[in-house]
């Protein structure tokens, strides 16, 4: 089990935070929490908990036996009860034992319309009101602790491929890319990572044509010498995640490949320098993908530049293609994570991406990532 990094404090001021909020946006005062990261978030239990239900000075969290230890020790300050009934018919009762007749709150993208039903039928004529992203907006913006360990994912996950680096060519060529995957996940675990920060996929290693895939699952294919191979990979620390991605030449690139490279590497630098408090996610992602669209590439365009970072690997504030109308961006604010990672994929040929970690600061940006994204850096001879 993890060493409690977060107090019984920490855990009630975010709940009070959420509450706030949702009374504010939604009128409710009470929170029924069923989407497994913001009951960590709110709570610290890691598993084995279907719902946390909530309201101004108190917290139950719903478990089995099998689990019923452990959150003890996780989640300090809140009741733990083991149901004794339908779930939901029972955070009706404990809301009843609680004396609260107001309205609950719920997360609606979290319940099937099975469980909704239910839910609704549970909840007889209490108010329900869907709080909708509520909780993942309350956690886009990070404590000092948060940012702390973010950065030092960060610095596991550089120095595990710096490392690899510095051994030369014979580190990669002639290496599968599932090889290599599991020697980058390894080095992390030497330096003190808890797990790579991938949970689907894992680490992406995509070697020549494959990196012109978004995505790539790391297959047999071995490594070759004047291939491009494409690393996107994050530690894992206390549930908090890195998120970069850097392609390295085995020799010599392409000059078609050094092309692109340098524009993706131009469109990261802009859309970095375009963080800072107040302005709208839209406006980042278009200032960065104009770039790409100017070099030629505005059809390769095959993503969003970039997400927020945290317990989810994916999470808010979203930056698209820059092509959002403006009131549906939203506001960076300061002690926001979130990637910048444009790319050009040509198929056949392979792909680029350049991929950082950068904090929202009171003056701008504070870029977490420091792998080298130069070229005359990246070629490995």
């Amino acid at each position: 089990m993890s060493k409690l990094l977060f107090s019984e404090s920490d855990y009630r001021q975010r709940r009070q935070g959420v509450l706030r909020r949702a009374r504010a946006e939604h009128g409710v005062e009470a929170l029924l929490i069923t989407n497994a990261t913001d009951i960590r978030y709110l709570s610290g239990c890691t598993e084995g908990s279907p719902a946390l239900l909530f309201g101004r000075d108190w917290a139950t969290l719903f478990t089995s036996r099998m689990f019923l230890d452990c959150i003890r020790v996780q989640a300090p300050g809140v009741d733990v009860v083991l149901p004794q009934g339908p779930l939901f018919e029972q955070a009706h009762n404990a809301l009843n034992r609680k004396k609260h007749r107001r309205a609950i709150g719920f997360q609606g993208n979290d319940m099937s319309w099975p469980q909704h039903q239910t839910f609704a039928a549970a909840m007889g004529r209490r108010r329900q009101v869907d709080i909708g992203e509520t909780v993942i907006t309350y956690r886009a913006v990070k404590d000092e602790q948060e940012i702390r360990l973010t950065r030092k994912c960060v610095r596991i996950a550089e120095q595990a491929l710096l490392s690899m680096v510095s051994e030369g060519l014979h580190a990669f060529v002639g290496r599968t890319e599932k090889r290599l995957a599991a020697e980058l996940e390894y080095r992390m675990r030497q330096l003190g990572t808890d797990r790579q920060g991938f949970p689907v996929g894992g680490i992406i290693a995509a070697a020549g044509a494959n990196s012109a895939s978004c995505h790539h699952f790391p297959s047999d294919h071995k490594v070759r010498r004047g291939e491009p191979l494409l690393f996107d990979w994050g530690a894992e620390l206390h549930g908090y995640r890195s998120d970069i991605t850097r392609v390295l030449f085995m020799g010599t690139p392409r000059p078609k490949m050094a092309e692109v490279y340098k524009l993706v590497y131009r469109a990261n630098q802009r859309g970095t320098a375009a963080i800072r408090p107040g302005v709208a996610t839209h406006s980042v992602a278009r200032q960065a993908w104009d770039i790409i669209r100017d070099g030629g590439y505005g059809d390769n365009i095959r993503h969003g530049l970039g997400h927020g970072i945290g317990l989810d690997i994916h999470e808010a504030p979203r930056l698209g293609t820059g092509s959002q109308p403006q009131a549906a961006a939203v506001r960076l604010r300061r002690n926001m994570i979130v990637t910048i990672e444009p790319g050009i994929y040509l198929k056949g040929l392979g792909g680029i991406r350049i991929e950082d970690d950068v904090r929202v600061t009171e003056g701008g940006h504070d870029c977490l990532t420091r792998f080298p994204r130069e070229i005359e850096k990246i070629i490995i001879g």
